[in-house]
């Protein structure tokens, strides 16, 4: 067991899940894994009560069953927090939650890969965490406290009974949400790109909405309102019964990848656009009923449909106001991220004055996104729109496809949404590179 690990951990902690990637100094790749998003404080007392009623239950892995102590409560984190009085707490600020979170998955990590316990300060091995975390830009305050208190809880935490010997380095890189597109598309286009553009992020997450806008390198406008795509989900959920959040959220994304060979339509001018997909005819959402009767479950399905419909035009129109208030210059260039952009490209397209094309490299090809846009035409209008190039930064989500050996198939865009935790991943590797011929450096 070597006597010191440099350890570097990325984490998002979404609203619809907690990405963490993370990397050992020496390794050739980083490794990723991903934890529900639920986080309960119990007492020491009603957990061993629980304890106790258990019968066997296997051999869970760590991230299954994901619990911490810290001073005299017990914190579940993940999957393992359905087994309790889950509160919902999607609307609560980010960065306490987190912090049990971070612990959780740093313990997560050191379990699954062997790393011994703290007996006796000689066999124990050092550990030096560097760690790239992302917050929402209006949350963004919160970081040096949440740094803070980090240091002191990784001092004294026990991860499912386990204690190690635990520094976190100054190396810590804390970003507003979105930072991480930008930081890997600016290394792939060069910073004299970005100094000399208007280039906007905005970011469709689970919880939270961001934009952050530079000019010539410049920050001009900031902000991430609770206007994330579970605020959609909501609407729908109370138009129709039965269904919950994350029920209709599997099923929506499954049919957007059912449907994926139909997403173009084509209009008078013969230019392509994107358009949501015929919900109704949809496995995915046909599954979500659930009457008996083949006439009750046709009318529910048809139930469904016209309230994800209303969900849509007014979820849309808050995002929508909400641009038109903080784009305070056009830019030239937006990068897209977050799992509900692909929900809304239909809407973001006509927005920004997108139309699909090809390239001279690469056709626009039905069941995959358009490798590039150009402006839309529009003769009923004297005026020109304002266009702004969508950047979906599909050449990384390729990457971290094949990195992580993720399937080109998966309905629910892992890949994409990982983008931003990896940008933040490639920044702190950068920062923490190792220095050649440094002996002292080990690895797990």
């Amino acid at each position: 067991m070597a006597s010191h690990i440099n350890l570097a951990v990325s984490i998002d902690v979404g609203g619809s899940g907690t990405k963490i990637i993370y990397k050992a100094n020496g390794w050739d790749k980083p490794q990723f894994f991903l934890m529900s998003p639920e986080v309960e404080q119990i007492t020491k007392a009603d957990f061993q009560r629980y304890q106790e009623n258990q019968m066997w239950n296997g051999i869970p892995l760590p991230e299954h069953q994901a619990y911490l102590e810290w001073q005299d409560s017990i914190f579940i984190v993940g999957e393992f927090a359905s087994e309790f009085a889950v509160v919902d707490r999607i609307h609560e600020r980010k960065y306490e939650n987190a912090l049990y979170k971070v612990l959780a998955a740093v313990g997560v990590i050191l379990q699954k890969h062997n790393v011994a316990i703290k007996k006796r300060k000689s066999e124990a091995p050092k550990i030096t965490l560097s760690l790239a975390f992302l917050l929402p830009w209006n949350e963004y305050n919160d970081h040096k406290r949440f740094f803070s208190q980090l240091q002191q809880m990784f001092k004294a935490f026990k991860f499912r009974g386990q204690a190690w010997d635990i520094t976190l380095s100054e190396n810590f890189l804390c970003r507003p949400e979105g930072a991480g597109l930008l930081g890997i598309y600016t290394k792939i286009q060069g910073v004299s790109w970005f100094q000399q553009n208007q280039v906007a992020i905005l970011m469709l997450g689970h919880r939270n909405t961001t934009l952050l806008c530079f000019d010539k390198g410049i920050r001009k406008s900031a902000d991430s309102p609770l206007l994330g795509f579970s605020s959609f989900l909501d609407d729908v959920c109370s138009r129709v019964s039965g269904i919950g959040r994350n029920q209709l959220a599997q099923a929506i994304f499954s049919g957007l990848y059912e449907a994926r060979q139909e997403v173009y339509r084509y209009n008078a001018l013969a230019d392509a656009y994107t358009s949501h997909p015929n919900w109704g005819s949809l496995k995915p959402i046909k599954l979500l009923a659930s009457a008996r009767d083949e006439s009750l479950r046709q009318r529910e399905v048809e139930d469904l449909v016209k309230a994800i419909r209303a969900g849509t035009e007014d979820y849309w129109l808050r995002l929508k106001k909400w641009l038109d208030k903080n784009l305070t210059t056009w830019p030239k260039q937006v990068i897209v991220g977050g799992g509900a952009a692909a929900f809304v490209e239909p809407e973001l397209e006509d927005y920004f004055g997108c139309t699909p094309c090809g390239t001279h490299e690469k056709k626009l090809t039905w069941g995959e996104r358009a490798p590039a846009y150009k402006a839309t035409r529009d003769y009923t209008n004297t005026e020109t729109r304002p266009h702004a190039n969508l950047q979906w930064l599909s050449e990384i989500q390729e990457k971290i496809q094949y990195l992580f050996k993720i399937s080109y198939s998966d309905p629910e865009g892992l890949a994409f949404r990982l983008i931003d935790c990896f940008g933040m991943m490639d920044q702190l590797l950068d920062k923490t590179k190792e220095v050649k011929g440094d002996k002292s450096e080990k690895t797990a």
